[in-house]
């Protein structure tokens, strides 16, 4: 019965690997085609210039990496605003 047992889990083991691999390509190709439309840079810029009231250069485009739950703990963390307490 052992036998059976362990050859169901390498098995198990098998599909899973074949799953991960498949996995990782499929995010290999999502970063690898990644980009942002030139409209919506062209917007951006547009939003920057109105604010600081001259013309902006976009140099560089850097893609975040955090998720929305750590950026609201973070601000939660900086929040200088007084808790609910009784």
């Amino acid at each position: 019965m052992e036998d059976t047992q362990m050859q169901e889990l390498r098995d198990l083991v098998a599909q899973l690997t074949e799953r991960i691999q498949g996995l990782e390509t499929q995010v290999a190709e999502l970063q690898a085609a990644k980009e942002i439309p030139e409209a919506d840079l062209i917007a951006i810029g547009a939003a920057v210039a109105a604010y600081f009231g001259h013309k902006a250069k976009i140099r560089a485009i850097r893609y975040g990496s955090q998720t929305h739950w750590a950026a609201a703990t973070r601000n939660r963390v900086h929040d200088r605003s007084v808790l609910h307490v009784r």
